[in-house]
């Protein structure tokens, strides 16, 4: 039995970026784009994602507002936020991180980054929740 890719939830406002994500993403996961925190709440009541990669800056408020809903929903409480903001000033990191941000990427980014980080994630994802044995070996074969 074949497992689905995983479903990365994209929240972002800017367009360019918005394609340069899903296309990033396109070819390893399923991802839905929306633009705003209340298309992110419609969507997190239909499908249930692997991870989410949210912007701050969106047109109906703060990002991290969202991040905050999502850690205090019992549902969501493990699903991986990956923040992806212009906001990358020391004291962001650290209040997105304590807001619940699994992990925090200022723009502007490389892609290689952001595809290594959304990768360790679903790693740390896969090894708390055990649903797949990741193989560890020190041998090159």
């Amino acid at each position: 039995m074949t497992k689905l890719p995983y479903k990365i939830l994209i929240v972002e406002d800017e367009v360019t970026v918005l394609e340069l994500l899903k296309d990033c993403f396109a070819d390893s996961y399923q991802t839905i784009a929306v633009s705003s925190i209340k298309e992110a709440q419609e969507q997190l009541k239909k499908t249930r994602p692997d991870l989410v990669i949210l912007d701050r800056g969106l047109p109906d408020g703060d990002g991290l507002e969202l991040c905050a809903e999502i850690r205090e929903n019992p549902q969501y409480q493990s699903l991986p936020v990956l923040m992806l903001t212009g906001k990358g000033e020391a004291g962001d990191k650290v209040l997105g991180l304590n807001l619940g941000a699994d992990d925090y990427l200022a723009k502007p980014f490389e892609l290689a980054e952001l595809k290594v980080r959304v990768e360790a994630l679903f790693r740390r994802t896969d090894d708390l929740n055990l649903r797949r044995p990741i193989k560890r070996s020190l041998r090159k074969d």
